[in-house]
């Protein structure tokens, strides 16, 4: 069962559609921006005073960029100049000590960092303009990709791609196009043939969003609609070969997402290591409704969560947080969703269990879960197939922990940590194959499903 979830920043006025974790050797900061400003959510609390308003809108792209004068958050929307962050202060492209000429960076919509330049997406366009060498500012240079791409649209991101080739380690420029074509350049000087090169271009799925990618060890996942898909083997494939997206699992409940809710804002893959997830955001109803895909990354499979009304993500000193309505989240962590039951619903895949051609009686299931606490689960067996749904289960909250010296004797039961929870339950159903579905709302209880136990007859084909 998944972990909870509990307040961090309250009392926003407007949703929360971005979240920003700023980093250097001294300094961390999470800030998080809701209608046309930015704040602090650095620490638990209500939300204070603004640090940056006056914005058209917080839908920002960001990156951090280091040189020997800082380290420098850089964030752009495509309607505001770009806007920074230093450490201590907010800064903005045209105040007079951060001046980017050449580009409007009012027009760009992304933004990123490769081989010590800053890059900025032009909107609308196929322009991608870069900076000088470990610049925030200055002249922008041109780098026009019209004639790379044939399917028309426009570019929308940029990302860095490391590959570990017979010639050694080297990173990749990624140029993404809204109809999923992907160029690939490598080398230092876009200015120099000799140093830039076109090293590739290749098809994927139309992004999905402007927050289409994540990293993923030397890896990128790019999320489209066709799924989300490794670069590595995106490069090796086209997107009729659906099998190397990471969602080939779920494909059809993924490609039904994307089709229905493609374009929303609120699309977002996001990697928390800690948790061993992969976690994509899937906006039902823009800023009103959301569901995320989660993959376990040990080993690949996949779920889906409910209960976290999540516009955006974060990773920030190793912890993940969402922001909501009104609210920034501290997510996976806790056995509750700020004070409400997580519901858990599992449907076992179906099992001939060694007969594929008998039916079978079946009278008894004992479904073995590993708790901390009491667990009343709602279980029914399915069979052939069918979908019949439980009733809900009854919640149930663990009771505090007696302490030592504190708690009444002979009247405070012990804390006796994980038991096992193992009940028979009377079941009635005939089918060739069958399998439990289980239900759970609980607080303040772990609970993992361990194994399941069947009775039953065999009987004809027929």
């Amino acid at each position: 069962m998944r972990a909870g979830c509990a307040s961090w920043v309250t009392g926003f006025a407007d949703p929360v559609e971005t979240l920003v974790s700023y980093n250097n050797s001294t300094t961390k900061k999470l800030f998080a921006g809701s209608g046309t400003a930015y704040y602090d959510a650095t620490s638990t609390g209500a939300v204070g005073a603004a640090v940056k308003s006056g914005l058209t809108n917080v839908r920002h792209q960001h990156v951090t960029m280091a040189n020997a004068a800082g380290h420098w958050l850089m964030m752009v929307n495509g309607a505001d100049k770009l806007i920074g962050y230093n450490g201590s202060a907010w800064w903005q492209d045209g105040d007079g000590s951060h001046d980017i000429t050449g580009v409007d960076t009012a027009d760009c919509i992304d933004i990123n960092t490769f081989k010590h330049r800053v890059w900025l997406i032009k909107k609308d366009t196929f322009e991608a303009w870069y900076l000088p060498t470990d610049a925030i500012a200055g002249a922008a240079t041109k780098f026009d990709l019209g004639p790379i791409f044939k399917l028309g649209g426009s570019l929308v991101g940029m990302v860095n791609w490391t590959i570990n080739a017979s010639t050694g380690i080297d990173d990749y420029a990624a140029f993404i196009s809204s109809e999923g074509e992907v160029a690939l350049y490598q080398g230092t000087d876009p200015a120099s043939a000799n140093t830039w090169a076109l090293a590739g271009t290749f098809r994927t799925g139309r992004p999905l969003g402007n927050r289409f990618s994540c990293k993923v060890g030397a890896d990128v996942i790019l999320l489209t609609t066709d799924g989300a898909f490794p670069l590595s083997k995106a490069l090796l494939t086209d997107n009729s070969q659906l099998a190397v997206a990471v969602t080939d699992k779920i494909g059809p409940v993924f490609n039904e997402a994307a089709a229905l809710y493609s374009a929303n804002f609120g699309w977002q893959p996001i990697l928390h290591p800690i948790g061993n997830k992969l976690i994509i955001n899937v906006p039902k109803l823009e800023n009103t409704d959301s569901h995320q895909f989660v993959m376990n990354t040990t080993h690949g499979a996949w779920t889906k969560f409910t209960g976290w009304l999540a516009f955006c993500w974060e990773v920030h000193d190793g912890e993940l947080y969402y922001g909501s309505t009104d609210k920034v989240y501290k997510a996976d962590t806790g056995t509750d969703d700020d004070g409400v039951d997580i519901e858990a619903v599992a449907q076992q895949a179906y099992n001939y269990f060694g007969s594929r051609g008998t039916q079978k009686h079946f009278t008894m299931v004992r479904p073995v879960f590993i708790t901390d606490g009491l667990v009343n689960p709602a279980v029914v067996l399915n069979v052939d197939f069918a979908q019949n749904r439980t009733a809900a289960p009854t919640s149930f909250s663990a009771a505090a922990p007696a302490i030592w010296d504190e708690a009444d004797w002979d009247v405070t039961d012990w804390n006796v940590g994980e038991s096992v929870y193992k009940k028979w339950i009377g079941v009635s159903a005939i089918g060739y194959c069958g399998g439990i579905r289980v239900v759970t709302a609980t607080q303040g209880v772990t609970c993992r499903w361990s194994s399941t136990d069947f009775v039953y007859e065999l009987g004809g084909t027929l």
